[in-house]
């Protein structure tokens, strides 16, 4: 992916703002290795994601607090598999959007007509499934630069703003809600209410933001790929 050395524009910060915001939302949301516990408890993580917001035209404080782990690594990850990785049949609170969105081979068909439309292969990302939360935001994430990137060599970059748009709609906030209600009801560690807190308002408001500069009538057409 292309480097951009420098943003001045109020529009370029705001896509920065996404991507990176995008990108950090999967990094909480994977299985937290020993390098990663260490930013969440030593509080790197919190104030990265308080720079990110920094420039987003939303208010995301009311949960930056929260975004500090505790306790052991070793617990923390007990905490995560008993929560997204173990139970009979699914987890507790599964982070596979089919599995909330119903019809799941449905909806990993359309998710892999997104990715492919922009050129990207599952086989080539995280290893994880179409589905998988950490995916699609990671597939967040490059619209967003692919956002920014045109802004910064002046090419149009509503296409990828609708994009975005889309995907929130058709793949993210449909489901985000359930999800938070889930997790909140199985008393998680702060961190991950937090976390689950920050990226359904997060999606919700940069929705919002994106359908009131956009004509919504016109959509990326999926069937022709």
């Amino acid at each position: 992916m292309m480097q951009i050395e420098e943003i001045t524009t109020p529009e370029g910060l705001v896509a920065a703002g996404h991507s990176r915001l995008y990108r950090l939302l999967a990094d909480g949301f994977s299985y937290p290795d020993s390098e990663s516990f260490e930013t969440l408890k030593t509080g790197e993580f919190r104030n990265y994601a308080i720079a990110t917001c920094r420039d987003l035209p939303y208010d995301l404080e009311p949960v930056f607090d929260g975004l500090v782990a505790s306790g052991t690594h070793t617990d923390f990850q007990a905490e995560y598999l008993r929560i997204f990785e173990v139970g009979m049949g699914v987890p507790p609170c599964p982070l596979y959007s089919g599995v909330f969105q119903g019809g799941r081979k449905a909806v990993m068909e359309e998710l892999a007509r997104f990715y492919s439309y922009f050129g990207l292969s599952i086989e080539h990302g995280s290893g994880e499934l179409p589905d998988h939360l950490t995916t699609e935001l990671e597939f967040m994430h490059f619209l967003a630069f692919k956002e920014l990137a045109a802004l910064d060599q002046q090419k149009d970059p509503e296409p990828y703003r609708r994009a975005q748009a889309d995907f929130l709609e058709r793949q993210l906030t449909n489901w985000l809600p359930a999800l938070e209600k889930r997790l909140r009801g199985l008393e998680p560690p702060p961190f991950y209410a937090a976390l689950a807190w920050l990226l359904n308002t997060a999606a919700r408001a940069h929705l919002a933001v994106l359908d009131g500069s956009l004509d919504r009538n016109v959509s990326i057409s999926l069937e022709q790929v």
